[in-house]
């Protein structure tokens, strides 16, 4: 009889380990239950997979960031090492499961499996979606089909990869999608159907050795637009940035020209600044930026405000300069096919 794969799971508090007092109120406390308890709530989870469980975090994920992804993917990279771990599941908050998807496959480089799930309803609501996403987030990890695609994101049925998740809607429990690409597979009871090749991220692994640094990763401050602002937004940042900043564009890289006007000052000082779009589905080429042949001003592709705060934030804590932090951001330029 074939062995089932032996998989740990990490849980990092969220919604899909939070609280109510009735299984009705909206209100809830993020955090509450710990790994193990989160597993005896699903039903037919030993016959897939050998689990183990360990909490690291207790809190939601508003209150999550880069030091707390480097403890994470420090764990995970102990985890992936040892001959009798085949996976690793992450439970995780879903205001930060984007951007936490995204930082461990930029630093995560062993080709075991790692899956991220979570919930938006918590653990005590009605018709509460945290078990089931769970029980599909081990599925995922279990499946042979789906190795080699790096870090995935399982939730509300749709297996995504990892490093092209979005959240789109506050409170939907179909609010997780993959932008530019789609889901690679759909869980439907406990069938999984692929239909799309897993594909790594194009920087996949690039800063695994940043794992290991103990200074904090730089500050990259994150700047949005607004009808009828002008430079103040961003002068509220130029003094405190830590080399590097985003701005939240118009469309595709569109700027007030106050705006625009101090951003070439800053970028002549030596501030890498990177244009990403507040609009959901970003796009941000060179050549539709205001700031467009600017030398220090980089467009964003299709990542996000978020998702280019991180890059930036590494690339500038592995010391790359200009140029180099630029052919990063151009692997985002393409939608992958």
């Amino acid at each position: 009889m074939e062995s089932k794969p032996r998989i740990w799971v990490l849980g990092a508090g969220g919604t899909i380990a939070g609280t109510g007092r009735s299984a009705t109120h909206a209100a809830y406390q993020s955090g509450q239950l710990a790994a193990d308890e989160l597993l005896t709530a699903v039903d037919g989870l030993e016959h897939v997979a050998e689990l183990q469980a360990e909490t690291l975090f207790s809190k939601g994920s508003e209150d999550l960031g880069p030091s707390d992804w480097r403890a994470l993917a420090l764990r995970i990279d102990a985890l992936t090492a040892r001959p009798d771990v085949d996976g690793v599941v992450v439970t995780h908050g879903t205001d930060t499961l984007e951007e936490a998807a995204f930082f461990l496959d930029l630093v995560h480089q062993n080709p075991k499996p790692v899956v991220l799930t979570a919930a938006m309803r918590p653990a005590t609501a009605l018709s509460a979606d945290g078990p089931a996403n769970l029980y599909q987030a081990v599925l995922a990890c279990a499946s042979p089909r789906l190795r080699g695609g790096g870090v995935l994101v399982t939730l509300n049925g749709l297996v995504l990869p990892g490093w092209q998740t979005i959240k789109t809607d506050s409170v939907a429990v179909e609010t997780f999608r993959a932008y530019p690409g789609g889901p690679l597979a759909r869980i439907v009871g406990n069938r999984l159907q692929v239909f799309a090749k897993p594909v790594r991220a194009p920087l996949a692994g690039t800063f695994h050795s940043l794992l290991n640094h103990a200074s904090p990763l730089p500050t990259v401050g994150i700047v949005p637009v607004y009808g009828g602002c002008n430079e103040k937004p961003l002068a509220l940042w130029q003094h405190s940035h830590g080399g590097g900043m985003v701005i939240a564009s118009f469309g595709a890289g569109t700027l007030p020209e106050p705006m625009a006007a101090l951003a070439r000052d800053m970028a002549a000082a030596g501030c890498v600044i990177v244009i990403s779009s507040r609009v959901r589905d970003a796009l941000v080429v060179p050549e539709t930026m205001t700031l467009q042949g600017v030398t220090g001003v980089i467009a964003a592709g299709y990542l996000n405000p978020q998702k280019s705060a991180l890059l930036l934030s590494l690339a500038l804590a592995a010391g790359l300069k200009g140029e180099a932090i630029a052919a990063l951001f151009e692997k985002f330029s393409c939608i992958p096919l």
